[in-house]
């Protein structure tokens, strides 16, 4: 029995004869859904993609589950390449950051345009910017990449091309990501909850956003806040500062003011984490469903020790949570100082 071509044709087997003028526009962000889809598949569990709210050149954040181990993954598409598998694309090295944790993910997306090739590169983006030639398109200096997807060509990227099968190996060859997760810790006391303060989610998305808007004027375009689609653990917000390169989370809990001044929160503990990174927001809300001039920005680790539900007075402030008390006008501002420094 002949064995099959494997250069023969780059097209997917059995695909429907769809007929497609996608713009680039379109047909980034359906490259950047599919290898999320496959990289979310692959972690069978163990792992979430985060999209960023702006783009500042990083398109997905591969994350284990209730940890902040990210990986920042750029990715490329190819729509069409040569009969013998062969793309080729410039890249401005201004649009490609320099850092030491990310990887370039290139992939191609045949006609239909509704599944990947069965092969994908994965390079690490320093690795990358070192090896890649360079040059000038139409005077901007650029990364002239060129690889070739048959699986059958040594080349200067070969040793990165990865069938979609030999996922898994390649993300549990990722440092940490097999490290047992620590159970979380119990809290020392119960609390009960207090009935007809708890929040309709929307008033939950209010302090979501309120919050993103904060750390994005705090921030003035040096981080990117990236968001799961399916919250699966306790992160609300993963936090990404480009200068520094290190990630932070965010987990945002709102409250209303009662009329006798005081807020209940839970905290769900079994997706819950700790990491010194990690800070839990408790956003208050007036009568107005407008932020109230302070909040509670407390350190994961010291939540246990406050209590998962809990209700706080704020008039005086319950005793031990004064030390966690920010105004909410410098909240942003005061996070990324804690998370990242000056």
């Amino acid at each position: 029995m002949a064995l099959l071509d494997p250069i023969e044709s780059l097209d997917p087997p059995d695909r429907p004869d769809w007929r497609s003028a996608l713009s680039t526009a379109q047909f980034g962000p359906i490259a950047e859904d599919l290898l999320a889809v496959s990289l979310q598949a692959v972690a069978s569990g163990s792992g979430t993609i985060a999209r960023p709210i702006i783009d500042r050149g990083v398109d997905l954040y591969l994350r284990r589950l209730r940890s902040l181990l990210t990986i920042p993954i750029q990715v490329k598409a190819f729509q069409h390449v040569s009969p013998d598998g062969n793309g080729r694309f410039d890249l401005p090295v201004i649009e490609v950051p320099a850092d030491p944790d990310a990887i370039m993910a290139i992939v191609h997306v045949p006609a239909p345009h509704d599944q990947l090739y069965r092969r994908v590169f994965l390079i690490p983006v320093q690795l990358f910017r070192e090896r890649c030639p360079r040059g000038l398109v139409q005077d901007r200096d650029c990364f002239s990449f060129t690889g070739n997807f048959s699986g059958v060509v040594s080349d200067l990227w070969s040793d990165y091309l990865l069938d979609i099968e030999r996922l898994p190996e390649w993300l549990a060859s990722i440092s940490g990501w097999g490290n047992p997760i620590p159970p979380v810790p119990h809290p020392p006391r119960p609390h009960s909850l207090v009935h007809g303060d708890s929040l309709t989610t929307w008033r939950g998305d209010i302090g979501r956003l309120w919050m993103a808007t904060e750390l994005e004027r705090a921030g003035g375009g040096s981080i990117v806040i990236a968001e799961d689609r399916v919250r699966l653990d306790t992160l609300t917000f993963l936090l990404h500062d480009l200068s520094s390169r290190r990630m932070a989370g965010l987990h945002i809990r709102t409250g209303k003011v009662t009329p006798d001044r005081r807020i209940h929160f839970e905290v769900s503990r079994p997706p819950f984490f700790i990491d010194e990174s990690l800070y839990v927001l408790l956003a208050l809300l007036r009568p107005d469903d407008r932020p109230h001039d302070f909040c509670l920005l407390i350190p994961s680790d010291a939540l246990p020790g406050l209590g998962y539900s809990s209700t706080v007075t704020l008039d005086p402030l319950t005793k031990r949570f004064e030390p966690y008390r920010v105004p909410s006008d410098e909240v942003g501002q005061v996070f990324l100082k804690r998370v990242f420094g000056a």
